[in-house]
């Protein structure tokens, strides 16, 4: 059974998903994209989801460095230790400060699309876990 407070985090989630689906509608020419936006919410979507995970399990996650709270899910499921995951929440979180000005020259649209990609990877590792099915495709 999955708390209430696992799923207000998986929903914060999935809005992140809706803010990086709206970008891409409203912003028809890639080159107008504000990719290093979409790498944000990639991030924080990871993010969430990672917390919803540890919520659920009683725990009290606190920060923002996916690594570390991925490492937090490992002690409790040795399935969070898969090298894809860890692959996805490394890319990410090297991706972290995107959102700052000094980074927005180096995001182009391939990594946003890796970003996008990574976070549902993870959002939906996260979701089977907790039994609630996928979002995404893998």
């Amino acid at each position: 059974m999955v708390s209430n407070v696992c799923n207000d985090w998986m929903r914060s989630a999935q809005r992140d998903f809706v803010v990086i689906e709206s970008i891409f509608g409203m912003v028809r020419n890639p080159r107008h994209r504000p990719h290093e936006q979409v790498l944000y919410h990639c991030q924080q979507a990871t993010e969430k989801a990672l917390k919803a995970y540890l919520y659920n399990n009683n725990l009290q996650p606190w920060g923002h460095d996916l690594n570390a709270l991925r490492t937090e899910c490992s002690k409790l499921d040795s399935a969070f230790n898969a090298k894809r995951i860890i692959n996805h929440c490394a890319f990410l979180q090297a991706y972290n400060a995107a959102r700052y000005p000094d980074y927005i020259d180096i995001i182009d649209a391939n990594i946003a699309s890796r970003g996008v990609n990574s976070a549902k990877r993870v959002y939906d590792f996260v979701s089977e876990r907790l039994g609630l099915g996928r979002a995404f495709f893998s």
